[in-house]
């Protein structure tokens, strides 16, 4: 059997996103699309060994940042996460920092819901802590 155009175009767009990490009921999705140069965190985090989970996505970006653009973005979207995973998105945004101190101009992204001010200020806090500017978009 032929295959149509569309079923190839969406083989095709398949692997241009990288699954860094896939979700689970506990653990956020990681991915990189490589064709938007967009780092994506997305899902509810409440992992409890959250440091070794964010490591992972801080290992692969060390493995590929020769692949990653300049101007790659690094969006976060967290309805929910707990304390330990505070830690591990911390640690993430300390390596997508240093990123950005080395030469890159890779930036950070937190979606939040309007009235969601424990999402407003953990964006607040971790630009705090980071000294690093973190755009809020609001959704």
């Amino acid at each position: 059997m032929r295959e149509s155009h569309s079923d190839t175009t969406a083989k095709v767009r398949e692997a241009m996103i990288i699954i860094v990490s896939p979700p689970t009921k506990s653990s956020p999705s990681i991915a990189f699309d490589e064709e938007s140069n967009t780092f994506k965190v997305e899902g509810i985090s409440t992992i409890v060994n959250a440091v070794e989970f964010y490591d992972g996505a801080v290992k692969w970006i060390d493995e590929h940042q020769k692949s990653i653009s300049a101007t790659a973005e690094f969006h976060f979207h967290l309805p929910y996460f707990n304390s330990a995973s505070m830690k591990g998105i911390l640690m993430l945004m300390q390596r997508i920092k240093q990123g950005a101190d080395n030469g890159s101009s890779w930036s950070i992204h937190w979606n939040v819901e309007d009235d969601d001010e424990f999402l407003l200020d953990a964006a607040e806090s971790f630009e705090e802590t980071l000294s690093f500017p973190i755009q809020i978009i609001r959704i």
